[in-house]
């Protein structure tokens, strides 16, 4: 290889070694080889410099027309994923529009060195990494690659790269305003893993809303699930042990809203007569839960689609961007929630002048 440039049987030899175990690191192929062998190959590809063929192929085409879409943490149930499957839908409708293809970087680990050789290849223009875990090693990287890119959900503030995300902390802070101003006071809170950035925002959201209304919250008032149903069923049985007992809960997401929702009515509880439930992100099935789901709106289709604009006009202008992209929440009024008083026997009527207005309309 002497002034040349490496090759993947160079990468072999550097490893110890065949070119079949270094295509199937390359690839991803888990199982073909042991933890010890895939760090060599790693080792010897960051040595050499090594970087697949179709880098060559794709500096005579100048452009792939191809953007990429980085997924760690990939176990398989991608498009089973709503937040996924909508973004992408989003990302795709635009690339289309655009006249361009989407290639899917699934990663099984946040391994820097795997995504650059799948994304610096030269088979995508540019990339947007999909909702990345708080502090996942991709994040640096990505804030340091050299080719277009751009970070869809889950962004930290102090992101050096472009990037498209709903204001968590504000939307869920005004939603909690807006059930003070109802006049609940004890306003539990059901929230999300702490390595997702969209669930440390959302509690801060909810802890400020909190302070700023001089209400000084217990830690019985708060309890964390991980974005699942089974997750918000057991974050409300043990919230509904909690004396006194709280008139509204603030759910870091749907599907535990919905699930704090079933052990409500399990156990006899009315809601929103007893207790008001809010959650966040309006899925489908919040509109037809029963009540009908409370929640705040999360835009998570535009999201993709202006992540996808703004990789494009990147490419196309060859100037990077670092600018960030907000967009508000809706707060969406159904009949989980209603104004809170002190007498149960008055609680249903607000709840009732609500649905006659809403016929009404």
């Amino acid at each position: 290889m002497p002034g040349g440039t490496p090759t993947i049987k160079d990468v072999a030899e550097r490893a110890g070694v065949s070119v079949t175990t270094v295509t199937n690191v390359l690839h991803g192929r888990g199982g073909r080889f042991s933890e010890e062998t895939r760090e060599r190959v790693m080792q010897a590809v960051e040595e050499l410099g090594y970087r697949p063929n179709q880098i060559a192929r794709s500096l005579v085409r100048r452009r792939s027309h191809t953007l990429g879409v980085v997924v760690e943490h990939f176990r398989g149930a991608l498009l089973g994923n709503p937040y996924y499957s909508t973004l992408l839908d989003g990302i795709l409708a635009e690339a289309v529009r655009s006249g361009y293809q989407l290639k899917i970087i699934a990663l099984e680990r946040p391994d820097p060195s795997h995504a650059r050789l799948s994304i610096e290849d030269g088979s995508v223009d540019g990339a947007i990494l999909a909702a990345p875990l708080y502090g996942s090693p991709l994040l640096r990287w990505f804030e340091e690659c050299h080719i277009p890119r751009v970070v869809a959900g889950s962004s930290p503030h102090d992101l050096r790269a472009a990037c498209v995300d709903v204001d968590d902390e504000g939307s869920v802070y005004a939603a909690v305003q807006w059930l003070i101003r109802l006049g609940h006071r004890r306003i539990a809170f059901i929230g999300g893993p702490t390595n997702y950035w969209s669930a440390q925002q959302r509690e801060r959201g909810y802890l400020r809303a909190l302070h700023d209304a001089g209400i000084t919250p217990t830690s019985h008032w708060i309890r964390r699930g991980n974005y699942s149903t089974l997750s918000g069923r057991q974050a409300m049985e043990k919230l509904l042990q909690v004396r006194p007992a709280f008139s509204a809960v603030v759910c870091c997401n749907d599907w535990m809203a919905l699930g704090a929702l079933e052990v409500l009515r399990r156990r006899g509880v009315l809601v929103p007569d007893d207790i008001s439930v809010l959650g966040f992100d309006d899925v489908e099935a919040a509109a037809v839960a029963s009540p009908p789901l409370t929640t705040i709106r999360q835009p998570v289709r535009e999201i993709g689609i202006a992540s996808a604009q703004l990789l494009i006009r990147q490419i196309e202008s060859g100037q990077p961007a670092t600018e960030r992209v907000i967009f508000p929440g809706e707060l969406v009024q159904r009949d989980s929630v209603m104004p809170y008083s002190a007498e149960p026997s008055d609680r249903a009527k607000p709840l009732r002048r609500l649905r006659s207005r809403r016929r009404r309309r």
